[in-house]
């Protein structure tokens, strides 16, 4: 059943194709609507946060010493901006398109999906910059586990729809959830390694097994920044374990999202 509905999907993707890009256009036209910069703030948002966290930590109280550490912050950030915004903005998405919905007849998986394909333009801008500005600076990264990057790009994108599409539903009967993951996106980024590696936990805390764990493995966000910054900041090819966790947490949860959207389909127009 689940790969006949991931089929379904698919099928309405390309039959609808033109629907799906208006819906995309218009998120991307909504969020920088009246704006000068446009695109740029893109990378105006990551890019003085990185600077804050960077001053801090690096340079104020520099307990993470690591040459081109900007570069290392701003690569792992990529990773959890999209992430971060992508199900920020797709769980609240059902509800803001409530008239949309109700009036037009297409697939509502369609809404969430355009809001996560919207943070992916803003995904491949920041990565455009990053990936020659890491080839520039930092040695490290010239190598060919550069080529591996797009991999990753899905994987995290396959991921991050899959969770979305089931907050999407389950925030239309119970609208905590969004306020929920506003709560709960400040901790997760500091416990997610954006702005360190596991080498710069403390010794006390590196030798607690299940604190390490926890970071690394039950923290599902964790092995997408290991190996996005693996190829695009280290140059080296990422572990058998990271590959194999990315793949088995994307489809798990892209088999996960689809089943929770389809069992609460059908009363979403009357709860809308």
């Amino acid at each position: 059943m689940r790969a006949a509905r991931s089929a379904l999907l698919v099928d309405a993707i390309r039959e609808r194709g033109p629907l799906l890009a208006n819906l995309l256009r218009r998120e991307v036209r909504q969020r920088y609507k009246g704006s000068m910069l446009g695109l740029l703030w893109a990378f105006i948002a990551p890019v003085s946060v990185m600077g804050a966290y960077a001053l801090v930590f690096h340079y104020v109280y520099p307990t993470i010493v690591l040459d081109n550490y900007p570069l290392f912050l701003l690569t792992g950030m990529a990773v959890w901006f999209f992430f971060a915004n992508s199900v920020a903005g797709g769980a609240p998405s059902l509800v803001q398109n409530s008239n949309l919905i109700k009036k037009v007849a297409f697939p509502r998986e369609f809404v969430p999906l355009s809001v996560l394909g919207g943070h992916a333009v803003t995904l491949v801008a920041m990565l455009t910059v990053l990936v020659p500005t890491n080839l520039l600076f930092v040695p490290t990264s010239r190598s060919p586990a550069m080529l591996v990057l797009p991999i990753f790009v899905v994987l995290l994108a396959v991921l991050t729809f899959g969770l979305t599409l089931a907050l999407s539903a389950v925030n239309v009967y119970f609208r905590d959830v969004e306020h929920i993951l506003g709560a709960l996106l400040l901790p997760w980024f500091f416990i997610t390694p954006v702005l360190y590696g596991p080498e710069a936990l403390p010794q006390g805390v590196a030798g607690l097994h299940w604190v390490t764990f926890s970071l690394d493995w039950v923290n599902f966000v964790s092995p997408f920044v290991y190996g996005v910054r693996d190829v695009l900041f280290f140059g080296r090819m990422p572990s058998l374990a990271i590959f194999v966790y990315c793949a088995v947490a994307a489809i798990v949860a892209l088999l996960g999202g689809m089943w929770v959207f389809r069992r609460l389909e059908g009363e979403m127009a009357v709860e809308l």
